[in-house]
């Protein structure tokens, strides 16, 4: 009995101390900040070893207090806002050497100083875009852009409907919204979001799958479909067209200028003004939506990618935006510009930056 006892203060006396540590180091009765129901990376500082190359041996993924990536400013004065997916937001690229890093230094030996936030989300497309307006850009008190650059294509490839683990960053449901508002006020979840980075291996959700780059042939000069008018293909490329015209419009309604930039994989590329890919495509990041077309090569999936690319050009052109076609103006060395066939190494980045660069000077 005694033991028991013992043991039943000892476990008040713990409880007793977790609360007063939550009360001291939490943040029960400051005011909740406005974005506490989001659910993708917000107030991130991780160090990792860098999985693409040793130089340098470890890479800054950094996030602030509102989600972005990259901003070196307050919310009032940003230049350029970049919107996308994982090939925006550059998981496993160090802070400073993301496409948004190297637009910034190429515009500071223009001797001037713009200031870029990247609010990449992976995985996200079109559809959580514009769901980004309603639950994420609309709670940033004073948020003011010149630009939204959406750099946009890839994710959108036989979308039809949003994805709920992606496109959707806030909260859905009470249970949910009630463990993010514990997350934003405790202590001890902080505490334990430190051990986790530290102790934790870390886990590359992109990992160095170089199955599907067009590097080593033989190549395929000649695609295997016959007919790219599927019915769910042609329906998604008009129900991106109307996303890409809302896009435009919501960046209107925020006191901004809409930019689309068109995507490419490299599953592909130009040799000798033809273009060649792949000739046996193995399963990869948009195996199902690839799969409906039956069996496909590079020269498809560039056909198909084409299709996409020009539905955003005409919407863009249709909405009187800035239309940038990436997908035709750039020749990426594959090998080296790739670390997988949708997301670029830091070499691959600086090819974007530089571009960028050049085509947006005339406006900023």
């Amino acid at each position: 009995m005694n033991v028991l006892k013992v043991a039943a203060v000892n476990v008040l006396v713990l409880l007793l101390g977790l609360v007063v540590v939550e009360l001291v180091f939490g943040t029960w009765f400051s005011e909740v900040h406005a974005l506490h129901q989001f659910t993708k990376p917000r107030n991130v500082h991780l160090v990792h070893k860098n999985p693409l190359s040793d130089t340098p041996p470890e890479i800054r993924y950094t996030r602030d207090d509102n989600g972005f990536r990259g901003l070196d400013t307050s919310v009032d004065k940003i230049d350029l806002i970049t919107v996308g997916g994982s090939t925006t937001d550059q998981r496993w690229i160090d802070d400073s050497e993301t496409f948004q890093a190297v637009l910034k230094s190429q515009f500071k030996k223009d001797g001037k100083d713009i200031h870029v936030a990247n609010a990449g989300i992976d995985g996200q497309s079109t559809f959580g875009h514009i769901h980004n307006f309603s639950s994420w850009l609309k709670n940033i008190d004073g948020l003011k852009t010149r630009y939204i650059l959406y750099y946009v294509g890839i994710n959108d490839i036989m979308k039809t409907n949003p994805d709920g683990t992606f496109d959707t960053i806030a909260a859905d449901n009470s249970r949910l919204k009630l463990q993010l508002f514990i997350r934003e006020k405790s202590a001890l979840y902080q505490l334990y979001l430190i051990s986790r980075r530290i102790l934790v291996p870390d886990k590359y959700d992109h990992s160095l799958d170089r199955r599907n780059i067009a590097t080593d042939g033989p190549f395929a000069t000649k695609g295997n479909i016959r007919d790219y008018n599927l019915p769910e293909f042609t329906a998604s490329l008009k129900a991106l067209d109307e996303r890409i015209t809302e896009l435009a419009s919501l960046t209107r309604a925020l006191g901004a200028k809409p930019i689309f930039v068109t995507q490419r994989s490299a599953r592909w590329k130009s040799a000798n003004g033809e273009i060649v890919g792949i000739s046996d495509y193995k399963p990869d990041f948009h195996e199902e939506a690839f799969r409906k077309f039956g069996s496909v090569n590079g020269v498809d999936i560039y056909n198909i990618e084409r299709r996409i690319a020009d539905t955003v050009l005409t919407a863009c052109g249709n909405a009187g935006a800035i239309c940038l076609d990436l997908m035709s103006e750039i020749q990426f060395d594959i090998g080296q510009d790739f670390y997988d066939p949708i997301h670029t190494t830091p070499a691959g980045s600086r090819v974007i930056g530089e571009y960028l660069h050049e085509r947006l000077k005339p406006l900023l």
